[in-house]
């Protein structure tokens, strides 16, 4: 039986916006992993976005990214060279931008292998991809364009991280999760063994309370079973088992 989790906060969650499967299976695998280490909710959106730009966006649930979007603390943009070349990041990208412009939502930028000057001067590879997606969507002098352009540089023009400062991908990991538990600064508190057995106990004692006054003696004899100490040796024998998995994987 899975018992409730019983938590002081919800778990923030943090968006990743980000453009390229390379991109995916590399450094933003590494950041979403640090993350969830610090017990984080990540959304990453695991959509294709070359086959979400091939079919067309009525064939992406555009609701769902806005929906995570909302419903998240802070958003991280993963500015590559390959990002301007999606629709599906530039739409997330003025999502966030609304979302921080009402005060709703923070943002991390991050330049990886791209630095500012291309991202907000439209230049380079950045520049390029930008100008390919307008000329696809037919969006020149468009004034949808103009507020996107409006938006990219907005953000990029935050508080952000080069990957360019850095010697490697995990000294660059290390610096952003630093960065956001300043920004939330209750992430960083991992709960003590004995607050975790605190929390394990009572949700057994929950769990026990509804099984002794709901299971009909018919099914379940023993009913005593989960008043007595047998119970809470069981679960805290469970408890052993899970933490030491845990330990190991790490």
């Amino acid at each position: 039986m899975t018992m409730p989790a019983f938590r002081r906060r919800p778990r923030p969650q943090i968006y990743i916006s980000f453009q390229g499967n390379d991109l995916r299976k590399g450094f933003v695998s590494h950041v979403v992993k640090a993350l969830k280490d610090a017990r984080v909710n990540v959304f990453v959106d695991n959509a294709d976005h070359d086959q979400w730009e091939r079919k067309g966006p009525h064939h992406h649930d555009d609701h769902l990214f806005v929906r995570r979007i909302h419903n998240s603390k802070l958003a991280l943009v993963i500015f590559s060279d390959q990002y301007a070349e999606s629709q599906q990041c530039l739409n997330e990208l003025t999502t966030i931008h609304e979302r921080v412009s009402e005060g709703k939502l923070m943002v991390i930028p991050i330049f990886y292998k791209v630095n500012i000057e291309e991202v907000n001067n439209l230049e380079g590879r950045f520049g390029k991809c930008f100008d390919e997606m307008v000329r696809t969507q037919g969006r020149q002098n468009h004034q949808l364009t103009h507020h996107i352009v409006g938006c990219l540089r907005s953000i990029a023009r935050k508080p952000s991280f080069t990957s360019g400062y850095y010697s490697n991908d995990s000294d660059l990991v290390e610096a952003i999760i630093q960065g956001i538990k300043k920004k939330i600064p209750y992430i960083s508190a991992k709960q003590t063994i004995g607050e975790e057995v605190s929390a394990e106990l009572l949700s057994a004692s929950v769990v026990a309370a509804l099984c002794f006054y709901f299971i009909p003696i018919s099914v379940f004899p023993d009913l005593g079973f989960f008043i007595s100490p047998r119970w809470y040796l069981a679960v805290m024998l469970l408890f052993v088992v899970r933490h030491s998995l845990r330990s190991i994987q790490r």
